[in-house]
């Protein structure tokens, strides 16, 4: 123990130090406290800097007229979302619309504008830091908004974010949009592509130049006289379903009463218009208030199609739309015009053979079973053209009435009985067609009940059939019920040049008949027609060279013609003219119909040709023009001649070659195979006025040569009725052959043992062009 004189001053000290760490602790937490106070202080102010500098900054972001989006960085979790933004989505703050949007793929578009594709574009923006791209967003049920996005890296209340800022280009896209759909829609026109698909580019350009409308086109079908309805899309297609058609008449609904009156028709309460009464449930179904329908009109204000924009809200047209609708209805009616005019043109190749065909079926129909045969032969006109029926009357000049002679529907042997179609007065016919034009007789006319053959009360089609002679004295007419409404006007044509062949039967029917009234006057008859035509034959083929069988050397070239006539006079032509400065012109023809009318119209064309050749000088389109204009001239039996003429420089071998709807010619060589030469051909001759002459340049070799022929050697049938054909002739051709050979003799000797046995159906005529040598 220590003494306790020690231990009190100890105690002191200890005291002393206690008391001095006392005092220091004081002091210190005295100046903790202070710095506290001073740091909490700071922390306040800086808090309220802060709130009210992310404040400005809401509030500026606010003010911007862009759509601004802040998401976090590492997923998409909306942190703000400014005023413009809330108001495009419809929300009132960024949790309702994390709710209704961020959080709803329901509530976007389809790829690749849905919601999927938009987290994969801040995606990328995690890895590349910016991104940018046009956005659609949908702004309410069928409506959008485009925009032009960018996304970037940031912060954002101290965090990582990333800033989403969208300006609208709502506008400008769509006049972009509208500029493309326009040019693709001319280019349609110009390039050939289909109706159907130009109907759909305009039907596109429309809807999207006029936002919530949707676009019907209804084409017009004359026979029928209604409007199909066309479109494409969710809303064309089941408008179309439901009302597939519409009768082109007043009151039946805004399209029938726009195609009935050539103009404008707006209805702005389809449930409140008269038009549309029948279709509420239509309209409810597809959820339109309003409509506008356009008739399309083509050059000569005939109707084309109906044009009709329904809308999902009662509006009217203003001068913008307007303008919208002008361009499409032009577009349209020039597309279908388009179509009409390359329908035409293919099919108008076609219906001139058959025209051709059916002429040389009814002239060949024989005397004995006149009708039974006619009967046949309309029957197929029936068929070809769509008709309803077609009946064939001729006049009996001795009781001066019009008698039927021929029907597609009616048995004419075994009248139905209490039948008032036996027969027309020819006066009374003559006071309801005082001219030769063609007219439809309609129920309220006078002779309507006789004509029609059918219940249903449609206009019957009457085509007069008078004889070519300055009198035209009425041989008969043509009925025709249409099979729905009206027969085309191309149909109607067809017919006139049908029936002018018709006319010719009749005029040799009676003839028949009138030669068969006693055995010794058709003997006697049958005499004198027979001289007449061995000499008309004669004076025929004195017209062309050599009298049908020619040879001649011009120079370096040879030439070598025959002509085989298939009965006593014909309608097949050749002819060979020398010309001036090393030249000539060789052509070979083939005249419509047979017979005398075939020979008459043949020797026309070889004189017209022998002069036009000299007066023209060889000029082949000045020669082509000419005599198609005096073909024409006074032709209303509308016979025609196909033609191909070549003019031939002989020490050059240059062919200039003009082919008017004739066969092509074959040119051979002395190396290799022939070919039929597939140059440009334009229509018979003494068919249209204007036609333009087109002509062709080939060389002939040294050793080649060119044939011309008529169909009559293609044509030529054996007894099994089969073809000679081009590839015959082509092998023909293409044999090795001496100097001394001659080709023409060779393949008349093939097409006799060809055709031994079967009668020729044809003339035949072959022209051998061969180049000897310089």
């Amino acid at each position: 123990m220590l003494p306790e004189a020690l231990v009190l001053p100890l105690l002191g000290s200890a005291l002393a130090i206690a008391v001095v760490v006392l005092l220091v602790h004081v002091r210190f937490r005295k100046r903790e406290a202070a710095r506290y106070q001073s740091l909490a202080s700071r922390l306040q102010e800086f808090r309220r800097q802060y709130n009210s500098s992310l404040e400005d900054s809401r509030a500026l972001l606010n003010k911007l007229p862009d759509v601004v989006l802040i998401f976090e960085r590492h997923w998409p979790k909306l942190l703000f979302a400014n005023r413009q933004a809330l108001e495009l989505f419809g929300c009132s703050s960024e949790q309702e619309l994390m709710d209704k949007v961020f959080s709803q793929p329901d509530a976007w578009l389809s790829a690749p504008h849905s919601l999927l594709d938009f987290e994969e574009l801040l995606s990328r923006t995690r890895e590349l830091g910016v991104e940018r791209r046009e956005w659609r967003f949908s702004a309410g049920p069928d409506q959008s908004l485009w925009m032009d996005c960018e996304v970037t890296l940031s912060m954002f209340a101290g965090e990582p974010a990333m800033i989403f800022s969208g300006v609208n280009i709502h506008h400008r896209k769509l006049q972009s949009i509208a500029d493309n759909l326009r040019q693709r829609a001319l280019f349609s026109v110009n390039d050939g592509s289909s109706l159907e698909s130009i109907i759909e580019r305009v039907s596109k350009l429309l809807e999207t130049q006029i936002p919530g409308t949707h676009c019907v086109i209804s084409l017009y079908d004359e026979q029928k006289d209604s409007l199909i309805t066309q479109g494409v899309g969710e809303f064309a297609e089941a408008f179309c379903s439901d009302v597939p058609s519409v009768s082109a008449r007043f009151g039946a609904t805004s399209i029938g009463s726009a195609a009935h009156t050539r103009q404008s028709v707006i209805c702005e309460s389809l449930t409140d218009d008269l038009q549309w009464q029948g279709y509420a449930d239509v309209l409810r179904s597809l959820g339109v208030v309003s409509a506008w329908s356009e008739p399309v009109l083509g050059e000569a204000g005939d109707l084309k199609a109906v044009i009709t924009l329904f809308s999902d809200v009662p509006k009217r047209p203003d001068n913008e739309v307007v303008g919208h609708f002008s361009f499409a209805v032009s577009l349209i009616g020039l597309a279908i015009e388009r179509e009409q005019w390359r329908l035409e043109l293919e099919a108008s190749s076609e219906n001139e053979r058959y025209v051709r065909e059916v002429s040389v079926s009814i002239v060949n129909v024989p005397s004995e079973g006149f009708s039974s045969g006619l009967t046949c032969v309309i029957q197929g006109i029936k068929s070809k053209y769509d008709l309803g029926s077609i009946e064939v009357w001729r006049v009996d000049t001795e009781r001066d009435l019009i008698v039927p002679v021929s029907s597609t529907d009616v048995d004419l042997e075994e009248p139905a009985e209490g039948s008032e179609r036996s027969s027309i007065a020819l006066e009374r016919f003559n006071d309801l067609f005082p001219n030769r034009d063609s007219k439809y007789v309609t129920p309220q006319d006078d002779l309507y009940g006789l004509l029609k053959t059918h219940k249903k009360s449609k206009p019957v089609l009457v085509v007069p059939l008078h004889s070519d002679s300055l009198k035209g004295y009425l041989l008969g007419i043509l009925v025709v019920e249409p099979k729905f409404q009206y027969v085309e006007k191309s149909t109607i044509e067809h017919l006139s040049v049908i029936g002018s062949v018709m006319k010719t039967s009749l005029i040799n029917q009676r003839l028949v008949e009138h030669l068969a009234d006693t055995a010794d006057t058709e003997r006697r008859a049958r005499k004198k027609l027979e001289s007449e035509l061995a000499v008309a034959k004669s004076i025929q083929m004195s017209m062309v060279p050599g009298n049908g069988s020619y040879f001649k050397e011009l120079r370096n070239w040879r030439v070598e013609s025959w002509l085989n006539p298939a009965s006593a006079v014909g309608g097949d032509l050749y002819e060979v003219i020398p010309l001036s400065r090393g030249r000539f012109l060789a052509a070979v023809g083939d005249v419509s119909d047979k017979g005398v009318p075939a020979a008459l119209f043949m020797a026309k064309t070889i004189s017209l040709l022998n002069f036009l050749a000299h007066n023209k000088d060889g000029d082949l389109k000045s020669i082509t023009s000419a005599l198609n204009q005096e073909l024409c001239r006074g032709n209303d039996a509308c016979m025609f001649v196909t033609l191909v003429m070549v003019l031939v420089e002989k020490d050059t071998g240059r062919v200039e070659m003009m082919n008017a709807g004739h066969t092509m010619p074959m040119q051979g060589f002395r190396d290799r195979p022939p070919h039929l030469w597939s140059g440009e051909t334009i229509a018979p001759l003494g068919l249209y006025e204007n036609i333009v002459p087109a002509t062709e340049f080939l060389e002939i070799p040294t050793g080649g040569s060119l044939v011309l022929y008529s169909d009559g050697v293609t044509e030529a049938f054996n007894a099994a009725g089969e073809e000679f054909g081009e590839q015959r002739l082509l092998s023909l051709g293409g044999r090795p052959r001496g100097h001394d050979e001659c080709f023409l003799t060779n393949i008349r000797e093939r097409l006799v043992e060809y055709t031994a046995g079967a009668e020729q159906s044809d003339d035949i005529t072959i022209m051998i062009l061969s180049r000897q040598g310089s």
